[in-house]
């Protein structure tokens, strides 16, 4: 019965690492989009458009994400800049980032990765509300 549990333990540890990985990736994708995109945008013009605003002729929840983190080194000389939706995101980005680093050396050193899970379930699903919030208040407000 022990080594079923340990072979349970070990597969959620095993799966949980990969979920940290992916999410670590997204992230670093996010936060280097802006050049991805300005990079791409030189051989395929139509690449950074906005669907939704292009469809509809109104601003996406998410319009003017790209231009704010090209431009997110401002915060370094404008502290109001980082209280805009995008710079919570931002620091959101940030300390999720350093949390998934977090994660990942803690699930490397400990055997008993629960406490841990149950805290990425409970700030996840903070970050989740708080950023459905954020977007049905843009649809209200516009």
């Amino acid at each position: 019965m022990k080594d079923i549990i340990n072979k349970t333990t070990e597969g959620i540890k095993k799966n949980y690492m990969i979920l940290n990985i992916l999410i670590l990736g997204l992230i670093i994708y996010v936060a280097f989009y802006p050049l991805i995109c300005s990079l791409i945008q030189k051989v395929i013009p139509q690449f950074g458009l906005c669907t939704y605003l292009a469809t509809t002729g109104k601003p996406c929840p998410l319009c003017g994400g790209t231009r704010y983190f090209a431009n997110i080194f401002e915060a370094f000389q404008h502290i109001d800049y980082l209280w805009h939706p995008f710079g919570v995101m931002a620091i959101v980005l940030f300390l999720e980032f350093i949390f998934r680093i977090k994660n990942i050396i803690d699930l490397k050193r400990e055997k008993d990765c629960t406490k841990t899970i149950i805290i990425d379930i409970i700030t996840s699903t903070i970050i989740v509300i708080a950023f459905f919030t954020y977007e049905i208040l843009f649809f209200i407000i516009n």
